[in-house]
């Protein structure tokens, strides 16, 4: 990621909280002592799901102390396109969508409810957005997060921002074509599912969902949204 962010001439940061082999007590102290108004629900999220919490709002934390009006978030195993910086700059000033996803494998994505913005256009999801390969997200939904009390999470970040989440839930859109995409290989190596037991975060689950989505059945299916 940072000889191909290098390569287009992106100023960026490294962000990352790595749980996975920190003990039970040392997590919670972790989490209060970066984001004292949060817990994580560690009967239902793993160590290392806790823990991609805490980096994505520390990118979000990062974008606060700045003066930029978005920041934009990307994991570590994408490949990038040809046009992925000047979306970021051309989605920058939007309006209406407080996280818009630059890449997704769901497709379960409106073709016809849309908004053009600056030449890119960025569909309305049907349903739940289910990854968080990477977004654009703006500073008065980080703020609006930050600031919405103690609370207890119990949700995945990709479950939570995706649609499934409580208030304070974001405005989502999905940019259509996308400009970054997993990367084949280090993609389905996944540093949070051998550490995670539920079944949704299982190897052979993902695995299974991948070839389905690559499916010929897929492809009628989703053929469904052109007209959503």
């Amino acid at each position: 990621m940072s000889r191909q962010l290098a390569d287009i001439g992106l100023d960026f940061m490294r962000v990352g909280v790595d749980l996975r082999f920190v003990r039970a007590g040392d997590v919670e102290a972790e989490v209060g002592r970066r984001f004292p108004g949060l817990r994580f629900d560690r009967a239902t999220l793993s160590h290392a799901e806790i823990g991609c919490w805490l980096s994505h709002l520390e990118a979000w934390r990062l974008l606060l102390e700045s003066a930029s009006r978005t920041c934009t978030v990307i994991e570590d195993d994408l490949r990038l396109h040809p046009g992925f910086a000047a979306a970021i700059a051309a989605i920058d000033g939007r309006d209406g969508c407080d996280i818009v996803y630059l890449g997704t494998s769901s497709r379960n994505v409106s073709q016809r409810r849309r908004v053009a913005i600056a030449g890119h256009q960025v569909h309305e999801p049907v349903g739940v957005i289910l990854n968080t390969w990477g977004y654009n997200v703006t500073r008065e939904f980080a703020q609006r997060f930050l600031a919405a009390g103690r609370r207890t999470i119990a949700l995945p970040i990709d479950h939570y921002l995706g649609g499934r989440g409580p208030h304070p839930r974001p405005r989502i859109g999905v940019l259509q074509p996308t400009v970054l995409r997993e990367d084949p290989v280090l993609g389905s190596a996944s540093q949070i599912g051998p550490y995670t037991r539920r079944l949704d975060r299982a190897h052979w689950f993902e695995k299974v969902r991948r070839r389905m989505m690559a499916s010929a059945v897929s492809d009628i299916y989703y053929a469904l949204y052109r007209y959503l």
